[in-house]
């Protein structure tokens, strides 16, 4: 009897990635001489116990797996030994336990991570959803298995999540899965602490999926546009119109308009502090901590004015203060909302608003779009705007809102031209041509340029105008006014 130990032969392989040495033609062939097709990689981290007892016939080989190279070299001494006192001896081969289902790993390593992380409830509950919804429907009656767990299996179904498969299927916006498919590879990663998983297909190799580079749009409402809501809002529900109001000259969200509570508001200071947000029928923390604030409620972005300073604000800003004042139902205690709407109430009306103001539809979050780039269009501080939002950092404004930034800067140029060219007529000057000596056009005539209209004129009480550029060096271009009479 001969023994020897040997490793599986795919035991360094991964699953979608086999190393394994190909069999010698020898092993491959067959009775009647033909080679048999190589087997399907099937990655076993085990060590082979493999016995020959002589002979030649049937059942004259064995083979028995063990989990360590040290079990099967400890079995093979103890088949040895007994073969030589002759006694009868069984091999007790390795036997993997029975893997466990998807589901129920899958709550077992949600719960491990709420209880070693500091998670708030509506996280919590986002990732309960999500592996109801999505992972258990797809992934709860699997065996956690190398095979059932592949990189193709998983490449296949977020295909599948993201509109190309089954039509039948939810589709998700890459943004979501961004979201929450880390949720899934948490699970793969207890999976693989359990010595269940191998590795973690998610995090291996290169990226299973890549989200789409185009930013959302940003389809803000203009100020004339938020007048004729406010006046179709006050002829549905003057309450719902306070509450428009109050969110677009805030910058809230829709959560964060119906989490307003009575001791929120101070109309001494006309200021307003966001601390509580409405979701899923409950006020709870705001979407994260640079959420909580104290905003200015006069923000003038429903006015048409170059002004975006609370101090600059009209009779039109203000009348939210009055609406705020005049609401037909003011709760008693001041921990209750103001506005006890649910969402589903703020959709519904939110259509009619719309329908009956004329304007094209959008979602009620267009009117924190709307603050953003209403001041930043007038040239609004950043940092300032980005403090009264919420918003994260000053990158989220850039990233987002840079094409009225790019309007905010041209405005005050603009602004500048238009005040220099009035003066510049009431004070009897016109922008002459000047003669550059010396610099040609292609002609081979001398060149004449005229004074830059984007370089404002001196407001001294000499004749000059601004700089001007005349053969590559800033120069300064004087125009002589006639002499009266009197003065000839």
């Amino acid at each position: 009897m001969k023994t020897r130990v040997e490793k599986d032969r795919h035991y360094s392989c991964t699953p979608g990635h086999c190393v394994a040495p190909v069999p010698s033609e020898r092993r491959l062939k067959g009775k009647e001489g033909t080679l048999r097709p190589v087997g399907r990689c099937v990655p076993r981290r085990v060590f082979w116990l493999r016995v020959n007892h002589g002979g030649g016939g049937k059942g004259s080989r064995e083979a028995f797996a063990f989990k360590t190279e040290q079990e099967a070299i400890l079995e093979g001494e103890k088949l040895r030994a007994a073969r030589v006192l002759g006694q009868d001896y069984k091999v007790k081969p390795y036997t993997s336990p029975k893997a466990p289902l998807f589901r129920d790993v899958a709550k077992e390593a949600l719960k491990l991570h709420a209880a070693t992380r500091s998670l708030r409830a509506n996280t919590k509950e986002n990732h309960q959803r999500f592996l109801n919804n999505h992972l258990l429907p797809q992934w709860g009656d699997r065996t956690v298995t190398p095979e059932n767990f592949s990189r193709l299996e998983i490449r296949r179904w977020i295909a599948v999540l993201r509109g190309n498969g089954d039509e039948n299927a939810r589709v998700l916006s890459d943004s979501t899965l961004s979201a929450f498919l880390p949720i899934f590879s948490i699970t793969l990663d207890y999976c693989v602490e359990r010595g269940l998983l191998s590795s973690n297909p998610v995090r291996g190799g290169e990226p299973l999926w890549r989200a789409s580079q185009e930013v959302e749009a940003v389809d803000p409402f203009t100020p004339a546009e938020l007048r004729q809501i406010l006046t179709a809002a006050r002829a549905i529900d003057p309450d719902f119109a306070t509450l428009i109001q109050l969110m677009v000259q805030t910058s809230m969200r829709p959560g964060e308009g119906l989490g307003v509570r009575r001791c929120d508001l101070d109309l001494s200071t006309a200021t307003v502090s966001i601390r509580k947000t409405w979701t899923r029928k409950e006020l709870g923390p705001p979407k994260n901590k640079h959420s909580a604030r104290t905003v200015s409620l006069c923000y003038p972005v429903t006015e048409d004015t170059p002004a975006w300073r609370p101090a600059s604000a009209g009779p039109e800003t203000k009348r939210v203060l009055e609406g705020l004042r005049s609401l037909r139902v003011i709760p008693a205690d001041p921990e209750a909302r103001l506005f006890p709407h649910s969402t589903i109430s703020v959709n519904r009306i939110w259509h009619r608003v719309l329908e009956k103001a004329g304007v094209r539809y959008r979602k009620p979050h267009a009117l924190r779009h709307s603050f953003a780039s209403i001041l930043l269009s007038r040239g609004a501080n950043l940092l300032a705007v980005q403090k009264a939002g919420g918003w994260k950092s000053a990158t989220v404004l850039l990233e987002t809102y840079a094409k009225w930034i790019e309007q905010g800067e041209e405005a005050p140029a603009a602004a500048i031209s238009a005040a220099s060219r009035a003066e510049e007529l009431a004070s009897g000057r016109e922008a002459q041509p000047i003669f550059e000596p010396g610099v040609t056009s292609k002609s081979g005539r001398s060149k004449t340029t005229w004074p830059s209209s984007s370089y404002a004129p001196s407001t001294s009480t000499s004749d000059t105008n601004g700089p001007i550029r005349l053969g590559g060096k800033l120069t300064t271009a004087t125009t002589r006014r006639p002499m009266s009479a009197a003065g000839e």
